[in-house]
């Protein structure tokens, strides 16, 4: 199984950098074939409006180092995807980097009646998101990012963590074991 885990903390090891690697490091004792892109320490521009995705190519047109990101996107059997939500939403480099997803939307009218999306289907999306809140203020963040999740054709599973401490040695061990289980029954380890 092939997966790959976009990182968008600039924190390596803030909450949901450490939910995320749960999920990981449990897969991997599985066999599975883990690549970690930490976007923070990636050079990449938003998404530019330019709609080269749509007119003259397939794929988005900039090159940068989300191209392989999004050129793994079609590859992969899981995608995990982490972010802190700052000021109600993810944090800007997962923002960034969610917006650059946009080329994975067909738009041309002959595609209508399908699926919108240029993934293969059948793919899982794992979002986990953290924030110092409580439990239901951010609420419409993950349905918002699920909903684009399931445009382009994933089965999301959402995983939160609310009320953290700002410190980055949050208490997330509760979502560490339901990232370590997902991983697990996703794998069909269980």
């Amino acid at each position: 199984m092939k997966i790959i885990n976009i990182m968008g903390s600039p924190r390596k090891n803030g909450a949901s950098s450490r939910i995320a690697r749960a999920f990981t490091e449990t897969a991997a004792a599985y066999d599975a074939e883990i690549t970690d892109y930490p976007l923070n320490s990636m050079q990449y521009r938003g998404c530019q409006g330019c709609e080269g995705c749509h007119t003259r190519a397939d794929r988005c047109v900039l090159r940068d180092d989300l191209t392989p990101v999004l050129d793994d996107l079609f590859a992969a059997d899981v995608v995990v995807l982490s972010s802190p939500i700052y000021f109600g939403d993810a944090c800007g480099q997962f923002k960034s980097f969610f917006d650059r997803t946009w080329s994975l939307i067909q738009t041309d009218s002959a595609h209508e009646e399908e699926n919108g999306s240029r993934l293969p289907p059948g793919k899982i999306a794992v979002l986990i998101l953290s924030h110092v809140d409580a439990a239901d203020a951010h609420n419409d963040v993950p349905q918002r990012y699920a909903m684009y999740l399931e445009l382009y054709g994933f089965e999301v599973r959402i995983i939160t963590a609310s009320g953290l401490r700002l410190q980055s040695n949050a208490d997330v061990d509760a979502q560490i074991t339901a990232a370590a289980s997902l991983a697990r029954e996703l794998l069909r380890a269980e």
